[in-house]
């Protein structure tokens, strides 16, 4: 509780708060004894072929990410405190000016309900926030203010696709 309160004092900054509602950290996929069976099969392969290949970097990666991977497993997202103000948008205690934005678009085809920000930066991916159970109508009205609509987009991210199927 103490956490919520100080997101929001520091979201007085950051001007009027349009729209917010509270997101997940990350996406918690439900995952059978079978997913858990077969990653570890591919996982103990890959480290083998890394061994006989002599690539024991990517023998490395493959393990941190298969602890990374069993250990969201004991851990529960916690819930962040997405905003649209009129500085940008928060999300948790990270803020992006709308300045470092380039556009945004909205997946809304049910159940992929997603609202999408494109960086300015380098960064290829796309800032994705799930509209949960939100209308995307005024959302849109009010960020076309702010920045423009990348129309031409109709499909989700391929990393969103690939965590879906995966459930990564």
């Amino acid at each position: 509780m103490a956490e919520l309160k100080e997101q929001l004092n520091q979201l007085d900054e950051r001007g009027n708060v349009f729209f917010q509602w509270q997101i997940p950290e990350f996406a918690n996929h439900e995952r059978s004894f079978g997913w858990y069976l077969v990653a570890s099969i591919l996982a103990i392969a890959l480290i083998i072929y890394c061994i006989f290949t002599a690539n024991y970097f990517f023998a490395l990666i493959i393990i941190l990410a298969t602890f990374i991977i069993f250990l969201k497993k004991y851990n529960e997202p916690k819930d962040l405190m997405f905003q649209i103000t009129e500085d940008g948008l928060v999300i948790g205690n990270q803020f992006f000016n709308f300045n470092d934005l380039a556009n945004f678009y909205i997946i809304y085809n049910p159940p992929v309900k997603k609202l999408y920000f494109k960086m300015k930066t380098l960064n290829p991916d796309d800032l994705s926030i799930p509209l949960l159970e939100n209308n995307p109508i005024p959302i849109r009205a009010k960020l076309l203010e702010y920045l423009s609509e990348d129309l031409e987009k109709e499909h989700q991210t391929f990393s969103d696709i690939m965590e879906t199927f995966f459930k990564l």
